[in-house]
């Protein structure tokens, strides 16, 4: 019996020292980053711009996968259940790990049991825009337009349980209005579904809704952060009309629960490392990100933070997904 003590503990010691080696030589094959939406929208490219410097910085590649539909919920399901190695990882949203857990009564993962957080990478804003077929010119004409017409006005999102979904339902909630959803399986094809005036609002990501406003063919009404933001100055806030409304997207790196401690160690730093290359920085303010970089205990109580928060939401607004 002796014997056997000592030999087990001589396997975990020698388990504890080949830990940190392992993460030194992590990753030794290509990682996936799974996505939960279609290619093109902010989700991807957060995405593919970490993951490319991660490539550069760790001597492997860190490839896209996209698993889009249910607002996150397929690529979130499966990266739960994927082998907890280090090699297949979330870029999870606040779709996934703070809105979608109190829409669905049925949920095939956990979002605090089932990851390890590494780090939040970016917060965003929206802003709702219509095509140009709307005749409404600003956020109050809107509203009158749309409590008018009832569920006949259709609003886009990237899915259900996205941001863009909560922000819809969170604006029939405090405007009194009934705008019908429609989800598609990413932002890129909720956009294209407004330009084709299939429908008539979405709340966006400001950069792929932008050019569009630029453009001309879409209307930008408000955006969803407390206060105007600097990139579009005239475009108020929707809480000027409607006080205390206000939602912002986000994005954060995640591995499956049980991932060995010095591969989140390791990666976290690296997507910290990652996140202050000016070059890097730069380009996500040139799509209205702002970067965050958090240490994964701290991504731990924003996600816990999160999920309180939009359960609270949820429950007020009246949202469900079947």
């Amino acid at each position: 019996m002796k014997a056997k003590k000592i030999a087990c503990a001589l396997i975990g010691l020698s388990t504890l020292f080949a830990l940190p080696a392992f993460a030194e030589s992590y990753p030794s094959k290509p990682v996936k980053i799974v996505v939960g939406a279609a290619p093109g929208g902010p989700n991807d490219m957060v995405a593919r711009m970490l993951g490319e410097r991660l490539s550069r910085n760790m001597g492997n590649s860190f490839v896209v996968e996209n698993r889009g539909g249910g607002g996150g919920v397929i690529a979130a399901t499966h990266v739960a259940r994927s082998e907890p190695d280090g090699y297949t990882l979330l870029m999870g949203a606040v779709s996934t790990h703070g809105i979608t857990p109190s829409l669905y009564k049925n949920l095939e993962y956990d979002a605090v049991r089932d990851f390890t957080p590494i780090s939040q990478v970016v917060t965003y804003p929206l802003v709702m825009v219509v095509n140009s077929e709307v005749p409404a010119k600003n956020l109050n004409e809107f509203i009158d337009y749309a409590r008018r017409n009832g569920s006949k006005i259709m609003r886009a999102s990237s899915g259900n349980g996205s941001s863009m979904h909560l922000a819809g339902d969170m604006f029939n909630s405090a405007a009194g209005t009934e705008l019908y959803h429609v989800p598609y399986k990413g932002s890129a094809p909720a956009v294209l579904a407004l330009l084709a005036k299939d429908v008539h609002v979405n709340f966006e990501s400001i950069p792929l809704a932008l050019p569009h406003v630029q453009s001309g063919k879409l209307r930008a009404l408000g955006v969803t952060s407390a206060n105007r933001i600097p990139s579009m100055p005239d475009v108020p806030a929707i809480a000027e009309s409607l006080p205390g409304y206000e939602i912002n997207g986000w994005f954060g790196l995640l591995a499956p629960a049980g991932t060995p401690r010095p591969i989140i160690d390791r990666l976290h730093a690296e997507v910290v490392k990652a996140l202050k290359e000016p070059e890097l920085k730069k380009a996500f303010e040139a799509q209205i990100m702002a970067t965050v970089g958090s240490s994964p205990s701290e991504f731990r109580d924003f996600i816990d933070h999160e999920l309180s928060k939009y359960a609270n939401v949820v429950k007020k607004s009246g949202a469900a997904v079947e």
